[in-house]
């Protein structure tokens, strides 16, 4: 990227602990593993005291979901740093509120985004198993404060998602406080995945123990008395939740949201529902403004396509480009404005109209919090835009605090000088670290940061994301040590390409296992070593190549697509070359006969071949010249016009009368027997 089509630096490139400073949030990641309770106290109170409007309220609550955030990158140790909070201060509110959060985000991962169906029984249990020790922690909030209405968000969700547990009702419905709490599933089947949250290790009755001999007045208020006179169903289970944060905060405006959001279609609700509920006498409490946000999520919901394969149709993306249009006409906070251009940009982005994208962008970029992949779509799309423009910037300035996808975008900027970030590599080294750290887990290519940076590398030189790669790749990014491999690959450094693909392999990328094990063999095949070093690389490369193949069918069976595919077809093809070809050690070769003969009974024609290859070598002591044949016409029959065919047969057929003839009996015995290989290919 030039230096004149750079706009002028109008963001400032701040470091991790600047901009936690200038946004005026909480470090969780510094303080909680420090114990700097006195920090923490007095942030949560002064956003607690600061949350009587909306604006307050989205920060008190984004202070209590960015515990959640923290909780998915520590794990099980933010718990216990909130039981040490809670002992070295034993009158603070705040550590029995944020461990609702940390139930609630070990719900959301048990859970996972899956549609119901999808779900395994094991993960079901242990979604229900946290659930309980969320409901056992809010129980003993409220006992010690009545007004936390933030904790009752992460409830609506969990009901919203699995509905209540059977104990709860019984107690709030029939005042039979529970003496244990049961168990879901079998031990044997959870109780690994359950020691990482530490639920596994808090026994039903220890939890029951802890809890008040009354359930707290603000859950046994109106709320009840509302609840009694309505059916047993889990929409009244929903509203039930909302009455008791309107009995802590009649001005829960957050809490409202989150239950309207569960009224849409997809959560068995309707529009005409949502709508009506906004007019109704419990919304009253709002003003107009108010109460166009809670509009606002049957508005937008209905601009919103689930499956972004329906845009395919320009019928389909028309319509949604008008609706999105006329939805900006509505009275909507800025903030929410910014929501309707954002979707618009992405949907002009589909419709290959990118300054019309662009424009969308500039408004909502300052104003909105962007998901991970709405980050990867502005990418993509500033990337193929023109002016370059300062948009991408602030999307990265808004969104740095909040994911890891934002922290390595605003990074970047800041090693670059793009989008109009201030130049400052000094600074940026400590983004992609903590991109990688708040990654839930850095081996997995699908979740990188790094690799949603990826439409950089195919518009820009590869030596401005380098920093980025090999910082990330330090910290442990499977993407990023792949990427690094790569660029020293093509810079023909082969040891440095080994030495970063080795770190990817090792952190279970499939096509870095591959890529390990065909640059090791390439100074085998030169001749660059030979004897016993050739036998020991050549070992070491073929178990990356086992290891490559086991894992790109695993990743292909449970993520389909065609580079997968096609790598699984590089893979397999990798042993055929090992066995055909005469410059591997012997010991090589036949370690790769056993795969080669599995890949041939499946129909794979080039297995076949390096079958017909290896067994019809007379120099070689495996030589059957049977087999050989049989390969050759199970190739034969398979792809007769197969271009790599004819070589192997001329080497078994042979040009005298009598090779010849020995080939004819051969071939004819062949079918007699039947063969192999023709089940799994025959239309």
């Amino acid at each position: 990227m030039s230096s004149q089509a750079l706009p002028t630096a109008r963001i400032p490139a701040l470091s991790v602990a600047q901009a936690i400073a200038a946004d005026g949030l909480i470090d969780y990641d510094t303080c909680m593993p420090q114990r700097r309770w006195d920090d923490l106290e007095r942030t949560l109170t002064a956003l607690r005291e600061g949350a009587h409007d909306g604006e307050g309220q989205q920060n008190y609550v984004s202070a209590y979901h960015e515990f959640s955030a923290y909780t998915a990158r520590s794990g099980h140790a933010a718990l216990d740093q909130l039981r040490q909070w809670q002992a070295d201060r034993p009158d603070s509110r705040f550590p029995a509120l944020l461990e609702v959060a940390y139930w609630a985000s070990w719900f959301e991962r048990y859970r996972g985004s899956d549609t119901a169906d999808q779900v395994t029984p094991a993960m079901w249990a242990c979604a229900h198993t946290v659930q309980d020790a969320l409901f056992c922690a809010l129980i003993k909030l409220l006992a010690r404060d009545p007004t936390a209405w933030p904790a009752i968000i992460s409830v609506i969700y969990t009901v919203a998602a699995i509905g209540e547990p059977d104990w709860w009702q019984r107690w709030l419905r029939d005042d039979a406080r529970p003496d244990t709490l049961p168990s879901h599933g079998r031990a044997s089947d959870i109780s690994e995945a359950l020691a990482q949250s530490g639920a596994a290790v808090v026994p039903g009755q220890q939890h029951c123990r802890s809890l008040p001999s009354l359930l707290p007045q603000v859950l046994r208020g109106d709320a009840l008395a509302w609840r009694r006179q309505q059916s047993n169903d889990g929409h009244a289970a929903l509203e039930y939740w909302l009455r008791v944060a309107f009995a802590m905060d009649p001005l829960a405006v957050e809490v409202a949201c989150t239950y309207i959001s569960f009224r849409m279609p997809r959560w068995g609700g309707s529009w005409e529902e949502m709508l009506a509920f906004v007019d109704s006498p419990l919304c009253e409490r709002f003003d107009e403004n108010d109460r166009n946000v809670l509009r606002f999520f049957a508005w937008f919901d209905e601009l919103e396509v689930d499956d972004s394969s329906q845009l395919e149709d320009p019928r389909v993306l028309k319509h949604h480009l008008r609706l999105g249009k006329q939805l900006l006409q509505r009275p909507l906070p800025q903030n929410l404005r910014g929501r309707v251009h954002k979707y618009l940009a992405y949907l002009e982005a589909r419709n290959d109209r990118i300054d019309a994208a662009c424009a969308h962008y500039v408004i909502s970029a300052p104003l909105n919090h962007y998901q991970d992949w709405e980050i990867i779509r502005s990418v993509s799309t500033w990337c193929a835009s023109g002016d370059k423009g300062i948009w991408l910037g602030q999307i990265a300035e808004v969104n740095r605090l909040e994911h890891a996808h934002g922290a390595a975008l605003y990074g970047l900027l800041c090693q670059t000088g793009w989008a109009g970030v201030a130049r400052n590599p000094e600074v940026a080294e400590g983004w992609f670290e903590r991109a990688v750290k708040m990654t839930a887990d850095p081996t997995d290519v699908a979740l990188s940061p790094i690799n949603a940076m990826a439409s950089f590398a195919d518009h820009f030189e590869s030596e401005a994301l380098l920093p980025m790669w090999l910082k990330a790749a330090g910290h442990g990014d499977a993407s990023a040590q792949f990427c690094c491999g790569n660029y020293f690959e093509l810079g023909t450094d082969r040891p440095q390409a080994l030495k970063y693909f080795r770190l990817a392999a090792d952190n279970n990328h499939e096509v870095a296992m591959y890529n390990v094990a065909s640059l090791s063999l390439i100074p085998v095949r030169d001749g660059e070593i030979t004897g016993a070093q050739a036998q020991t690389v050549a070992t070491q490369a073929l178990d990356y190549l086992d290891r490559a193949l086991a894992r790109t069918e695993q990743v292909l069976e449970s993520s389909y697509s065609e580079f997968t595919e096609g790598q699984l077809d590089a893979v397999k093809d990798l042993y055929g070359t090992v066995l055909h070809s005469d410059w591997p050690p012997l010991s090589a070769r036949r370690r790769v006969v056993p795969q080669l003969l599995k890949f041939a009974h499946e129909g794979r024609i080039n297995a076949m071949i390096s079958l017909a290859w290896w067994y019809g070598d007379k120099n070689l002591p495996d030589y059957q010249h049977l087999e050989a044949v049989r390969w050759i016409e199970a190739a034969r029959h398979t792809d007769p016009d197969n271009e790599y065919l004819e070589g192997a047969r001329a080497l078994v057929e042979g040009d005298s009368f009598w090779s010849r003839l020995k080939f004819g009996f051969a071939q004819r015995k062949a079918k007699r027997e039947g063969l192999p290989g023709q089940a799994d290919t025959m239309l």
